[in-house]
């Protein structure tokens, strides 16, 4: 994990507003920059992205349509790499494939597309229900990020927090909300930002837990406890 998330800090720089001006800080590789006495509203704020990406369920809903309307292997494939290139083209650029690590680090730049969130959505929705095979992780990162900033740049203009504080908090809130692993989700904050903020990550992770219900990446994934209550549940991923 640390191998594959970590370079992603060290070279991302963060530009914070202050007094309507913009300044460039250099992102450490230990944590985001000093900007602690904004986190709060930050957090509270970022609580909508956090409920609106858990209930995606998109990636799911492709992979049984194609499958549906698709039937045979074959064809899904072709039908799928046919989107993906066309949609590639049309959009002129090839940053939706693959990992999209250069987006990330734009989104803790504090700069990002408004659809940016959006268009990974669809093609890593296209690519798996296609019956390629890939990761969901780092698109949920990428996710995370982008949409974590877009929220940031709008609260900019309310003279709110910096935007590079969205997107940590939306890349850790939405990694948690997929994965449904808190402990994991904590872990992989200190592991990229330090431990300087970890109890506003505390409380995007709890929010974002508990409010992804019992949806996930991974329909194998078992729940053995209710979230909202003291029971024993044992129940599979939505």
């Amino acid at each position: 994990w640390a191998q594959t998330y970590i370079p992603v800090v060290p070279a991302a720089e963060v530009r914070i507003s202050e007094n309507g001006r913009r300044r460039t800080l250099q992102m450490s590789p230990g944590g985001l920059p000093t900007d602690a006495a904004r986190c709060r509203k930050a957090v509270l704020q970022e609580a909508p992205s956090a409920v609106l990406l858990h209930k995606q369920k998109m990636l799911h809903q492709t992979d049984k349509a194609m499958k549906k309307y698709l039937p045979n292997s074959w064809i899904r494939v072709v039908a799928g790499s046919a989107a993906i290139i066309l949609l590639t083209v049309v959009l002129g650029t090839t940053e939706y494939l693959g990992t999209g690590m250069e987006v990330i680090v734009r989104a803790l730049n504090g700069e990002t597309l408004a659809a940016a969130f959006l268009l990974k959505m669809i093609f890593t929705s296209i690519t798996l229900g296609s019956g390629f095979k890939g990761g969901a992780i780092i698109p949920s990162l990428f996710v995370g990020a982008t949409l974590g900033c877009l929220f940031g740049e709008i609260a900019v203009m309310a003279a709110g927090p910096s935007p590079s504080i969205f997107a940590a908090c939306g890349m850790v809130a939405v990694f948690c909300g997929v994965t449904n692993c808190p402990i994991t989700s904590l872990f992989l904050s200190i592991e990229l930002f330090g431990t300087e903020y970890m109890p506003y990550f505390l409380i995007v992770i709890a929010i974002s837990y508990m409010e992804s219900g019992y949806f996930g990446l991974y329909e194998s994934q078992k729940l053995m406890y209710s979230k909202t209550k003291l029971k024993f549940i044992n129940r599979k991923a939505k």
